[in-house]
């Protein structure tokens, strides 16, 4: 089955209810932020999704919305596999639904888990799925993007900058590829590189473009004013 051949869908009912719960809301009641978007807890009779919706204004929000619309594209890709939320969809074309994860983020329980040999091996899993299905996600660095839900288990969160495969072996792709799991070495072994075992010495190489990268998201959160909103909210 691909993953357009079961999408997940909002009934009529809760499509109005969410558009309900949208014009009265507090913008002020949100779970947090990425980039693009701020995040939102939506709470119904008996269900419960998260939203996300651009922020900014004029020409960036635009281009927040356009990123969201990105994001709902890769969550399509990526339907049914373990460790990846369910997408339901965007609403009135710019509002992304997702399901929502009890838990927190791995930023927040990383020194909490029972079994991290267990936490690891699956989120390598989830990983090797997702470069399968042709979705690279460019951030995984950021403890954030990564959520300890029931039972322990990993999940990958927020694509807003992720890149698809073209071709399957574009370099581009290949190369976030990889810092997707260096990424993963990094956060298993607390940022110890040079502790490896003998299996992840295969999975980690360290790259040039890595440093590129950093450059380009500290220039991204300097435009996008994201760390003086940080500083703001604390």
């Amino acid at each position: 089955m691909t993953p357009d051949e079961h999408v997940n869908k909002l009934s009529f009912d809760q499509t109005q209810n969410i558009r309900n719960w949208l014009r009265t809301h507090d913008p002020k009641d949100a779970l947090g932020s990425g980039y693009q978007a701020s995040i939102f807890l939506y709470r119904g009779l008996g269900e419960e999704f998260i939203v996300k919706k651009a922020f900014g204004s004029m020409i960036r929000k635009k281009f927040s919305e356009a990123s969201i619309r990105h994001e709902e594209q890769v969550y399509r890709k990526l339907n049914g596999i373990p460790g990846i939320p369910k997408c339901f969809g965007l609403l009135d074309t710019k509002y992304l639904i997702l399901e929502y994860i009890p838990g927190d983020s791995y930023r927040m329980l990383e020194h909490e888990l029972n079994d991290r040999n267990h936490f690891f091996s699956n989120l390598l899993s989830i990983l090797n799925d997702m470069h399968t299905a042709g979705v690279a996600h460019g951030d995984l660095k950021r403890k954030d993007n990564i959520l300890v839900g029931p039972n322990q288990e990993p999940f990958i969160i927020d694509f807003g900058v992720s890149v698809l495969a073209e071709g399957r072996g574009g370099f581009i792709f290949n190369a976030i590829r990889q810092a997707d799991r260096n990424a993963w070495i990094k956060h298993k072994y607390h940022g110890y590189t040079s502790h490896l075992s003998t299996k992840d010495i295969e999975i980690f190489k360290p790259m040039r473009l890595e440093k590129v990268a950093k450059i380009i998201r500290v220039i991204w959160q300097m435009l996008t004013l994201r760390r003086w909103r940080k500083r703001r909210k604390s």
